[in-house]
């Protein structure tokens, strides 16, 4: 099963977030659920970085993706990093309850 942990603050703002394991949908290069988390959680990255200048922590290996963004964000870019970032996070429910038994998405507050 893949794992989508989110992360947020006590105003709500996404900090962080995990993306690891493996679907088990279907054999490797086949599997069109663990394409699609991938995409959308790299996506995310690249927005955050290339689009909006955002230097995070960034963590990827093997059915593995880690993403901190820095603390005290300009607000402005703030916002906009929250847009991309719930955008991900609806896409990951959508993928969620199409496929329940292959990913899972938890948010909590840190």
């Amino acid at each position: 099963m893949i794992h989508a942990e989110i992360f947020k603050d006590e105003n709500g703002n996404i900090v962080k977030y995990k993306i690891y394991g493996h679907s088990g949908y279907a054999k490797a290069g086949s599997d069109i659920v663990c394409a699609a988390v991938s995409s959308v959680s790299q996506a995310a990255v690249l927005g955050l970085t290339r689009v909006l200048g955002i230097q995070v922590g960034l963590e990827i290996k093997d059915a593995y993706l880690e993403c901190i963004l820095p603390e005290n964000l300009d607000e402005c870019i703030r916002q906009k990093a929250n847009v991309i970032l719930e955008t991900m996070v609806l896409t990951l429910k959508e993928f969620e309850d199409q496929y329940s038994k292959y990913v899972q998405v938890l948010e909590q507050e840190v």
